[in-house]
């Protein structure tokens, strides 16, 4: 027969037996439990990621690979950086020049140069949300050539380039170039930004080289333009007659080709009746 003393023994060794157990099924309940806890809290943060926006495209639809618009980017933008030691100007019409002579099936396709046109604008208006303004003076230049070549070489609805345009974006002031591009992509990106610069005054380029106004600026709403080959533009009817002996030969020219285009519009429309 056992002993009362040892049987209380073995009650205390069995309680304390069940107590380790349950111990031990408490903690491994307890390391189950937070290691769901621990899935679950990476699985929100996954849907959270996922819930994010992609970065904007500004309304631009990426180029596959190879296709003849990337290549057509690409060369442009190699040319323009190796001309990148003359003016910026003279580094566009460099790009343009070769991309005209490698491209010209899509240089003369509307449709293929609405596309470029559109991740130019994409690449200036990320250049202004990334605070590279004088980059983005630069892009807008690129897209005037373009829709100047477009509007004069293609679709023939003007007689020639305005370069006056050209110059104007590359000194523009910030409502102009904020405008610019707001104007051109289907976002709302820009919208904040322009509240921002709204109030500033869109200041245009006089064309006379010695004007004394800083940097040839001038209020746009006040500016004028030479009558005759309606290219060239003003602070003043001194600036304007001070230039005209090197716009003399330019206005011809100009004036000739607005008249020449003139005369085929009235017999393109005479045809179409």
């Amino acid at each position: 027969m056992v002993s009362r003393k040892k049987a209380k023994g073995k009650e205390r060794k069995a309680a304390k037996a069940m107590k380790e157990e349950e111990k031990e099924n408490s903690s491994a309940a307890a390391a189950q439990q937070r290691e769901l806890e621990g899935a679950l809290e990476l699985q929100m943060q996954r849907l959270i990621i996922d819930s994010l926006p992609s970065p904007c495209k500004h309304g631009f639809d990426p180029f596959s690979a190879g296709h003849i618009c990337d290549r057509f980017v690409h060369l442009y933008s190699i040319t323009f950086d190796a001309s990148s030691g003359n003016s910026s100007i003279n580094a566009i019409l460099d790009a343009t020049d070769a991309v005209e002579d490698k491209y010209p099936e899509v240089l003369y396709d509307s449709s293929k140069m609405k596309h470029i046109l559109s991740y130019f604008s994409l690449v200036g208006t990320q250049q202004i949300l990334d605070g590279d303004d004088d980059a983005a003076r630069i892009t807008s230049a690129v897209i005037v050539v373009f829709e100047e070549f477009i509007a004069s070489k293609v679709n023939k609805t003007k007689a020639g380039v305005c370069t006056q345009k050209l110059m104007e974006m590359v000194i523009a002031d910030d409502h102009t170039l904020v405008s610019f591009f707001r104007k051109r992509i289907t976002c709302s990106c820009l919208d904040k930004k322009h509240k921002e610069v709204k109030s500033i005054k869109k200041m245009g380029y006089c064309n006379n080289e010695k004007c004394p106004l800083p940097d040839g600026k001038v209020e746009r709403s006040k500016m004028l333009y030479c009558t005759r080959c309606r290219y060239a533009y003003y602070c003043s009817r001194d600036c304007q007659e001070t230039h005209w002996s090197d716009h003399r030969e330019v206005c011809k020219k100009k004036a000739e080709e607005n008249a020449k285009f003139e005369q085929e519009m009235r017999i393109r429309d005479q045809n179409s009746m």
